[in-house]
């Protein structure tokens, strides 16, 4: 009798032990595909993560270079001869009018005045270089000139304003005479010819 006692006890604690086992290995499982998911999860933020910070940086260095560009644009002559030298190179879907290669004579005219320094220099050296048509040429050197201060053509009307109030009614005679030959942005020429000096 006691043998068989002893032989149940047994039994029924090996069966708690293992039922005790089974129940940790159960557990660990769990604990492990949790622990699983919240490195899959923090894996996924840090990636994002970086994904952002490289977009922000990516942005950064775009703005970065935009801005040592426009500044460079400020020195005078670099303009002129950065538009020239990309006119050399440029293919017509890189000018600034669009559709360059298929409009005619009469079409293009029109459009120049509309361009800054820069970009006169890089129609002009695409067109020497390409249809040399005299009559485009000749207009492009009429309009070509002195900005009334460096970097003026790259700038917005809202960038001008401030500087344009600051200036004598004589430079702001010469902006008024430039600006009629180029953009002819109303409010630019109306501010300009404020106050202008009588000739």
């Amino acid at each position: 009798m006691n043998v068989w006692r002893h032989t149940r006890r047994v039994t029924e604690a090996t069966r708690a032990a293992a039922d005790r086992v089974q129940g940790e290995v159960t557990q660990a499982w769990q604990d492990r595909h949790q622990w699983t998911g919240r490195a899959n999860e923090a894996y996924s933020e840090l990636a994002r993560r970086g994904e952002e910070l490289l977009a922000r940086t990516d942005r950064e260095g775009r703005r970065w270079a935009r801005k040592v560009r426009e500044n460079a644009r400020r020195i005078p002559g670099v303009a002129a001869a950065e538009g020239e030298l990309s006119g050399l190179a440029s293919t017509p879907e890189e000018l600034p009018i669009a559709d360059y290669a298929h409009l005619t004579v009469e079409q293009l005219l029109p459009r120049l005045p509309a361009l800054s320094q820069r970009e006169l220099h890089q129609v002009e050296g695409y067109e020497a270089n390409n249809h040399a048509r005299v009559t485009v040429l000749r207009r492009i050197d009429e309009l070509r000139g002195t900005e009334p201060w460096a970097a003026y053509d790259e700038m917005t009307v809202d960038e001008i304003m401030p500087r344009l109030r600051a200036l004598s009614p004589e430079q702001r005679a010469t902006v008024a005479t430039y600006e009629e030959r180029h953009k002819q942005r109303r409010t630019v020429l109306h501010a300009a010819k404020r106050d202008e000096p009588t000739r």
